[in-house]
């Protein structure tokens, strides 16, 4: 059985509580609170995700283009797709698919590696990112519900506590040093005078 903070249902339950809502046994309700509670969740989880961590982070991913139309599309899951800056190709997201601005085409005549951040379910983050995205959550919920600032001032220490667990839980899963980058590939490069000379 899963553990409380796993589920959506207890996240629900918990950001309604903030403004003193009795639990809900499922999230089928009907409760108009609870739906926007959820919205909320599904929101703040969205927005967290994007930043980038370690856990739905995949450098250097491969993405096909398809075999007709050589583009490449991008699915709802994906929230950022870069290339590496060693390639000679720099893509944003255009149209739902992939445009390189470098060489003014959204058509590519071969696979390419990206780094990609995914939107992974609420119940696949750490827990640590559970707990902020429900806590931040049920701030974001009491301001706009009740308005009540003493709620809100309330729910800012949880949050900012919850959100240094997250940058610990980071800080031992990325195994980043100051030498390495995100992909802890070894980056450091010693000074040279030469360098003061290449301004262009």
């Amino acid at each position: 059985m899963a553990t409380t903070k796993a589920t959506r249902l207890a996240a629900v339950n918990q950001i309604i509580s903030n403004v003193g809502q009795s639990p809900l046994n499922n999230l089928d309700s009907g409760n108009p609170l609870a739906e926007l509670a959820e919205g909320i969740l599904d929101e703040i989880t969205r927005a967290v995700q994007a930043e980038g961590w370690s856990f739905n982070t995949e450098y250097e991913y491969p993405v096909t283009p398809d075999a007709l139309t050589k583009e490449i599309g991008v699915t709802n899951n994906m929230l950022s797709i870069d290339t590496p800056p060693r390639d000679r190709i720099q893509v944003v997201i255009r149209g739902g698919k992939l445009y390189d601005k470098v060489n003014h085409t959204s058509t590519f005549t071969e696979a390419i590696k990206a780094d990609i951040v995914w939107l992974v379910n609420f119940e696949d983050m750490p827990e640590a990112f559970k707990n902020y995205v429900t806590t931040r959550a049920a701030n974001v919920f009491a301001g706009r519900t009740v308005g009540s600032q003493e709620a809100v001032k309330f729910g800012e220490r949880e949050e900012l506590m919850a959100r240094a667990s997250c940058i610990e839980y980071e800080s031992q899963q990325g195994d980043y040093t100051i030498f390495s980058d995100r992909a802890n590939n070894f980056t450091y490069n010693g000074f040279r005078p030469v360098d003061a000379l290449g301004r262009y």
